[in-house]
């Protein structure tokens, strides 16, 4: 059981990314704006496109096959937020993780944004962000983002268990109850899915009504939100909790019932046209609908309810097809149900960061399992500040670039110029994310040893490539582009405790430029089966560091020595095993 309940997690978290990714260059957008994105108005597996970043004095900048947006972003920082031993540190989500993901974020709603602003302020806590409007926000920013908690929850049946970390995320950043009680649906949905196997049926719908007006009794059980978030939010939205949930329940009783009710009815032959004929029915196309977090919840369940008939990766796709709707949103809502649903189903396509993604899902699964886990090393809440400026969280801290809040970070690939003295680049953070961060453009010129040509735009399908096409350059150099080895050294040995990190970090669709070494060894894959590619420096120190299992390091070794660059191969391998293991031993030293 807690083997298929890991696999359930991994997939889940894998799913969520690939469909957030796959839907988002389709978010939102008409056939011609997909067209000029993709060359095509249909998207079938994730691939490489352009989006313009910063608004209208931004910078066009290029998004490798898997990236993803906004929704798996707040979803590590949420998973992140969970300590080893299963507490949600809401504050350092609120304070921390939602502030500085403003310098990185992509594709981000204006809600969701609004509120990060406002946790800027530092008289606003986590549970007081009365930021304008917010009790009108009742968008899917909270409900795209909380599966976490579902993954790390030690009893799915006690809904107390997870419920009311739930609402405290949904709160953060969403003030009317459509947008919290999205969360809950689809927490409880997935939960659901996770104890069944399957998604909750039309049938099974209309009664997680019950879960909303649940809401109040969670809040009660909160001490600051019963002090001063429940009195506030009443007096600014001028009703009574119990009755704004009480209507939302109605609300989605209705809508429930009548998906149901068409669902019911027509065959699923064609399931795409079923499900447009679902969505259309709920206003889900509409301006004034299609980002409602409760809407958002009905349609995820829609999609994973179809899946059985439709296949997995066609389910998704249809959700990031139907356009003119929030299509990477529903899409990750769906892809996390689907995942826990059908763990050895497999997507089209890569997946950005899917190693870090697998690495936070398997840590959390050992929370469930109520081991203690190793923890995010955030500042002290004591000390911690957002920085004034948003555009500052990026800057150099001790001749390295340091994003706040985050820790130091490495540059990768060439930054993408925008106008007004703003810059777009990659950076790979020490826990394995890559985030594309926005910058003062002097801040080049500032980094002392750099040897990066000039700003210019960067070529997608090399975009990581340099990093091993650049392997000799020295450690020593801090704005070189990293080598796959640098960075697994230079993390290993950061304050942030980490398994394994991807050298493909936004991966390509099968090809490798890494370099190879075996190819006959057996790698796990989506799928669960054997990957017969070559191997690279990456996937040996990866399966060595998930044992230190002498023989499977001795013949890694003895693999090295037969390839031509066998001595600065088995100099970066033993590097990075060696810190990794000391890494481990001081962090089980200091943990008992």
């Amino acid at each position: 059981m807690s083997d298929l309940r890991l696999k359930r997690t991994i997939s889940s978290a894998l799913w969520s990314a690939y469909a957030d990714a796959l839907g988002f260059p389709t978010e939102l957008a008409s056939d011609k704006i997909v067209q000029q994105r993709l060359g095509h108005s249909t998207i079938t597996r994730t691939e490489p496109w352009k989006r313009l970043v910063g608004g209208r004095f931004g910078a066009t900048v290029s998004l490798p096959a898997g990236a993803y947006s906004d929704d798996t972003q707040l979803r590590l920082a949420t998973s992140r937020a969970i300590r080893g031993n299963g507490y949600f540190d809401v504050e350092a989500f609120a304070k921390i993780e939602l502030t500085v993901w403003q310098a990185y974020a992509l594709g981000a709603g204006r809600g969701s944004k609004a509120a990060a602003a406002a946790l800027c302020n530092r008289s606003n806590t986590w549970f007081s962000n009365f930021f304008a409007n917010y009790e009108n926000g009742g968008g899917n920013g909270a409900a795209m983002r909380i599966q976490p908690h579902v993954w790390a929850a030690t009893n799915l049946k006690d809904k107390a268990s997870y419920v009311p970390d739930v609402i405290r995320n949904a709160l953060c950043t969403h003030g009317h109850m459509r947008g919290i009680a999205g969360a809950v649906i689809h927490a409880v949905s997935l939960a659901h899915t996770f104890e069944t196997g399957k998604p909750p049926s039309p049938e099974q719908w209309p009664d997680l009504a019950d879960d909303i007006r649940a809401i109040p009794k969670m809040i009660a059980g909160d001490n600051e939100l019963m002090t001063f978030w429940v009195p506030t939010w009443a007096q600014r939205s001028n009703q009574s909790l119990e009755d704004a949930v009480a209507t939302v329940a109605r609300e989605w009783e209705d809508s429930a019932r009548n998906v149901a009710s068409i669902l019911m009815s027509r065959s699923l032959q064609n399931s795409t046209a079923v499900y447009e004929e679902v969505v259309k029915a709920e206003n889900g196309l509409s301006t004034a609908e299609r980002g409602s977090g409760l809407k958002c919840a009905l349609f995820a369940n829609v999609a994973a309810w179809i899946s059985p008939q439709a296949g997995a990766q066609e389910s998704i796709q249809m959700v990031a097809n139907l356009l003119d709707s929030d299509t990477d949103t529903i899409g990750t809502m769906a892809g996390a149900l689907i995942g826990a649903a059908y763990p050895d189903a497999s997507y089209l396509g890569p997946v950005q960061d899917d190693i870090y993604i697998r690495d936070e899902a398997e840590r959390l699964y050992g929370i469930s399992q109520g081991r203690n886990t190793y923890s995010f090393s955030y500042p002290d809440m004591l000390y911690w500040q957002p920085p004034r400026t948003m555009i500052d969280i990026l800057g150099i801290k001790n001749n390295h670039f340091h994003i706040d809040g985050l820790g130091d970070v490495n540059p990768i690939g060439a930054p993408f110029l925008g106008q007004k003295g703003t810059s777009w680049q990659w950076f790979l953070l020490s826990t394995g994310q890559t985030v594309l961060s926005r910058f003062r453009a002097d801040l080049i010129a500032k980094a002392p040893l750099r040897k990066e040509p000039a700003l210019e735009e960067m070529d997608t399908p090399d975009l990581f490539e340099q990093a091993m096409e650049n392997k000799s350059r020295k450690l020593a150099e801090p704005f070189s582009v990293p080598t796959r080895a640098q960075v697994e050294v230079e993390t290993i040995a950061s304050d942030i405790p980490i398994r394994k990190m991807s050298s493909e970090i936004l991966p390509k669709p099968v090809e490798s430029h890494a370099t190879d070494i075996s190819p006959n060894h057996s790698r796990y894959s989506q799928e669960g089966q054997e990957s017969r590619e070559p191997l690279s420096l990456d996937d040996l120190t990866n399966e060595a560091i998930r044992g230190f299992d002498p023989q499977t390091i001795g013949r890694h070794i003895l693999m090295l020595a037969e390839q031509p660059n066998a001595i600065e191969l088995s100099i970066a391998y033993s590097a990075v095993v060696v810190k990794a293991r000391s890494a481990r031993l001081k962090y089980k030293n200091r943990n008992g």
